[in-house]
């Protein structure tokens, strides 16, 4: 179905919604760091509370984590939270956390509210993270 990009100061809220396919996942990067305030992002959230399915593959997750190690050149201060319930997206994000082409510091939450308050606790990163 889709997704949609919430902007607040200091980060982004990737809601996604409905049947979530990898090209969804995939646009939902390009358009957010593709944006003019992209550089000014200390975090972002990807909230997949709202899918009722999903449809992604490891290449597609190695594709993201790829295409993030190049945008943390430019912007190495932001931390991800992933927050989920669905055991098909948990264990993507796993495999996002573990890949040796994440540079962001990230970290899978039930709740917006257990994300929000990793975000606001934890240090703002100032380079990548080496792996």
């Amino acid at each position: 179905m889709g997704y949609e990009i919430i902007w607040e100061p200091r980060g982004v809220v990737k809601r996604f919604f409905g049947e979530v396919t990898s090209d969804d996942m995939l646009k939902s990067v390009a358009d957010s760091e593709g944006d003019s305030r992209f550089d000014e992002l200390r975090f972002v959230i990807n909230d997949f509370l709202d899918i009722t399915a999903v449809s992604s593959s490891h290449h597609d997750v190695e594709e993201i984590a790829a295409i993030d190690s190049i945008a943390a050149v430019t912007n190495p201060r932001i931390k991800v939270a992933i927050v989920t319930t669905s055991p098909v997206v948990k264990e993507m994000a796993e495999g996002y956390i573990n890949s040796p082409l994440n540079h962001y510091p990230t970290k899978i939450f039930q709740t917006l509210a257990e994300g929000r308050q990793w975000i606001a606790q934890t240090p703002t990163p100032t380079k990548p993270a080496a792996k």
